[in-house]
């Protein structure tokens, strides 16, 4: 097991950007967007190993880097290896890597760090807190990163990559990681999963998406602004049962959202009875 240890939120050297060689396996959204971020900060973009050879050429040709479809033949010099795959692929795709002198780094929420720390010996976590779509630019320096590292030297030399393309970066522990995984995944996807079942609704009566953009936008910035059980409102917290019932009978030929509204409605009133 390595070290699994709280340090300053300072970086160390502050006066000292480090420019490091990165070698990125995998080739969609959050690998696109972390390559773009490091060759911002002035870090060179070494190598694009993807088994999908159309998207992993493109990324590599966009910063003259060398490209492979296989793992194995990771270069040795880089600096760090990003594990951007799925995390069921995260430790069969580590041992499938035969150099060992690059930080590898996974960017998952739900793989611990202890699952990878005996295939290497610099490993660490690099979770940057975000929804990433190729096609949409982000600015990193807003995405705060959580790290974690095997031991302390491994841990500062994350740290610095880090800050050089965030203004947040945080030690996180992986149980600690894995709760914050889950409420990302409440709030981001759950919540996308809404907006579906919202547009839907709106298709259905030819009203535009539009429409409730600026309710939705107000919604997350007032239950940031007073939190979000101050910010409650609606036929549920009301307990106004007319209303619920004339809503469930309109959703008659949409039973998936009817029984989800029923469920939500009742966990709101549970809550407000709390």
């Amino acid at each position: 097991m390595g070290l699994h240890f709280p340090l300053s939120n300072e970086p160390k050297n502050t006066d000292a950007v480090l420019k490091s060689k990165i070698t990125l396996i995998g080739s969609g959204n959050l690998a696109s967007h972390l390559a773009r971020a490091f060759d911002l900060a002035g870090h060179q973009i070494h190598q694009i190993v993807s088994r999908n050879e159309v998207s992993g050429k493109a990324l590599a040709k966009m910063y003259a880097a060398f490209y492979s479809n296989n793992p194995s033949n990771t270069l040795e010099d880089s600096d760090f290896v990003f594990l951007t795959v799925p995390d069921k692929a995260i430790e069969l795709t580590l041992k499938s890597i035969k150099p060992k002198g690059p930080i590898f780094l996974h960017c998952a929420g739900s793989v611990s760090l202890a699952q990878i720390e005996s295939y290497k010996d610099n490993v660490g976590v690099f979770y940057p807190l975000q929804t990433f779509t190729v096609e949409r630019p982000v600015n990193f320096f807003n995405i705060p990163v959580f790290i974690e590292a095997s031991n302390q030297d491994t841990f500062q030399k994350i740290w610095d990559l880090a800050d050089s393309i965030s203004n947040t970066v945080k030690h996180l522990d992986s149980d600690k990681r894995f709760s914050l995984h889950l409420a990302a995944v409440v709030a981001n996807n759950f919540t996308n999963y809404l907006l579906v079942q919202t547009e839907k609704i709106l298709a259905t009566h030819n009203l535009p998406m539009e429409y409730i953009k600026p309710l939705v936008e107000e919604t997350v910035k007032k239950a940031f602004d007073i939190g979000p059980i101050a910010s409650q409102t609606g036929p549920a917290i009301r307990h106004d049962t007319v209303t619920i019932q004339k809503h469930l009978d309109s959703l008659a030929s949409n039973p998936e959202m009817k029984e989800m509204y029923a469920m939500l409605s009742n966990a709101i009133q549970m809550l407000a009875k709390r």
